[in-house]
């Protein structure tokens, strides 16, 4: 949502951060990169109840009194997140997240997207978006516009850093600016 709100407004955004999030290329479908090699061993995936292209969204069993399942959620999203606190942002998602946007792409330019500063945010111990799959996405992206290379900071976290290390994630955002 973040590469598509960029290029059609890039006046909009002054740096676009991505926290260890998918960044699609140019004419790619973000839904693509669940399924791609480098995101293999991803369980955010196999979290998923139905199939999408069938009901239109990332459906997710958010109520399952399976506690393989629940697992499964929670190390897929809050791997190193407090217990509790994973619990209650469980409580906080939908469960039918709209597929559309994910199947749509967008065709980067220059003056949109590759115009912008941006800065990737990896999570070496991300289970939805694995570490190959965001260094993936960062080397597509600085080939794709090299006079505007990705910056690249790194957090040792799951998928969650912003419920794991809120204060470290804050600090990177603020010194962007």
């Amino acid at each position: 949502m973040l590469t598509r709100a960029t290029e059609q407004a890039p006046e909009s955004v002054a740096h676009a951060v991505y926290l260890s999030a998918l960044m699609p290329a140019s004419d790619v479908p973000a839904f693509a990169y669940a399924r791609m090699p480098e995101n293999a061993g991803a369980l955010a995936q196999s979290c998923v109840r139905a199939d999408p292209a069938a009901i239109g969204a990332l459906r997710l069993d958010l109520a399952s009194g399976d506690a393989a399942y629940r697992r499964q959620l929670l190390d897929a999203f809050y791997g190193d997140v407090d217990p509790a606190v994973a619990e209650a942002a469980v409580g906080l998602l939908t469960p039918d997240a709209p597929i559309g946007i994910a199947l749509g792409t967008t065709t980067l330019t220059r003056g949109g997207w590759g115009s912008v500063p941006r800065t990737y945010i990896t999570c070496a111990r991300d289970m939805a978006v694995r570490p190959a799959l965001q260094k993936k996405l960062i080397s597509d992206a600085t080939v794709a516009f090299p006079d505007n290379p990705t910056a690249v900071a790194a957090l040792d976290s799951s998928h969650s850093p912003f419920l794991s290390m809120p204060g470290q994630v804050a600090d990177l955002v603020a010194e962007l600016g």
